[in-house]
Parts: structure tokens; C-alpha cells; sequence
């Protein structure tokens, strides 16, 4: 009997459908869409608010990369569902990161004006 497998076309949108909850739970008004590309460095935000650097951001990325590597070389339903539950984890930490982010930067904005 062969091993129960998810699509790949329901893996791809079940990704994409994430990603994008993420980002307009990030910045619903999308005052904040030119700093997009800078998502990936909530995940660090959230673990420390006092870091920074390329270095921090390449292991960000380097993150879901890999996360994203396993979850779509996955065979077998219950691994996929787990790496699912761990992108999606992964996503909470970073949009509340990415939150924290933005209140600290508004709040700056409001000092200096």
C-alpha cells in the first residue's frame, strides 16, 4: 500500500495563502509595503530587538529557505502537516516581530516630529 501524499499544486497554495496572511497581518493599512523585502528579519525581531546587521538577515532567509526545502520535498502527510505547523509558527514569531518593529519606528517618528 503506498504512502498517502499532499499535491504539490495544494502544497504551493496552502504556502502562498500563508505567506500572504503574514504579510497583510504585518501591515493591514499598507502604509509600510516599500519595506517589504525586509519581512524575513521580523523572525530576528522577535528574539531580540536589539539586533541587525546582513549577516542576521541572510540567516533569516536562510531560514525559510530551508524550511521551505524540506516542507516541499516532504513525502508523507503527517511530515508535510508538520513542517506546515512549523511554517506557520515560524510566521506568528515574524509578524509579531515585524509588528514590534514598526510601533518602535512610529514611536520614533512621533518623537521627532
Amino acid at each position: 500500500m503506498a504512502a498517502k501524499r499532499i499535491p504539490l499544486k495544494y502544497k504551493i497554495i496552502a504556502y502562498i495563502v500563508t505567506w500572504l496572511v503574514a504579510l497583510f497581518a504585518t501591515n493591514p493599512n499598507g502604509r509600510y509595503w516599500p519595506l517589504v523585502y525586509m519581512f524575513p528579519i521580523g523572525l530576528a525581531a522577535f528574539a531580540n530587538q536589539h539586533s541587525g546587521g546582513r549577516g542576521l538577515f541572510a540567516a533569516c532567509i536562510g531560514i525559510y529557505l530551508a524550511q521551505a526545502y524540506f516542507y516541499f520535498r516532504s513525502r508523507k502527510v503527517w511530515s508535510t502537516l508538520l513542517l506546515f505547523g512549523g511554517q506557520v509558527a515560524l510566521l506568528i514569531c515574524n509578524v509579531s516581530g515585524c509588528r514590534a518593529m514598526l510601533n518602535t519606528h512610529q514611536k520614533r517618528a512621533n518623537i521627532a516630529a
